[in-house]
């Protein structure tokens, strides 16, 4: 198997991403983040994903991935992760142009850490290990929680940036629906036959 393939050298490869384009000058990132002027440059739909704000931004990110990973990275064969990867992100700057008039400018890994994160929890509950539950609870309240109240000043702060919390609302959204509308997609092989056997 292609080493890009394999979880774990996927997702670092897609944080060695980050840490590449934080080095670039504005005016190169300026290409690639998400822009609602801009709704025929396709790229952007999955490079903005791929930018932060600052150095805390990214840090944050690339620690809520690493933990993500460690969580669920029994969800994961083969080619999935980088998939699911692509298709989240573009499925969020989707949902953000559709639906997020206000968001003019989007960058950030935090909407498809939220849909990775709740893609995991529903495939846990499917596999009956109930901690699922209550990480897909706490995320929901979560998500409730800053649709209710608003973005966390501080947090902006600390980021330089508005957070952008319907992209979190989306991830959650979109993450859910992948698990729901595509069954056997990130079981492992083992499980995988074994469904298969016990519905022969």
């Amino acid at each position: 198997m292609p080493l890009l393939y394999r979880p774990l050298f996927c997702l670092l490869f897609i944080a060695l991403l980050c840490l590449l384009l934080q080095l670039f000058p504005a005016q190169v990132t300026d290409w690639l983040n998400y822009q609602r002027a801009e709704p025929l440059q396709l790229w952007r739909f999955w490079t903005a994903h791929l930018l932060h704000s600052n150095a805390w931004h990214l840090a944050m990110n690339l620690g809520g991935l690493a933990v993500i990973f460690y969580l669920h990275q029994m969800h994961y064969q083969r080619k999935q992760l980088l998939q699911f990867l692509l298709l989240s992100a573009a499925l969020l700057s989707a949902a953000l142009y559709l639906f997020s008039p206000d968001i003019q400018i989007y960058v950030g890994l935090s909407g498809v850490l939220h849909a990775l994160l709740a893609f995991g929890a529903v495939r846990d509950l499917q596999q009956r290990w109930y901690s699922g539950g209550l990480i897909l609870l706490g995320l929901a309240a979560k998500v409730g929680y800053e649709q209710f109240y608003g973005p966390d000043p501080a947090l902006g702060a600390l980021i330089d940036a508005r957070v952008a919390i319907d992209a979190h609302a989306y991830g959650l959204v979109i993450g859910v629906a992948l698990a729901l509308c595509l069954p056997n997609y990130g079981l492992t092989d083992a499980v995988n036959a074994e469904k298969k056997s016990g519905s022969a």
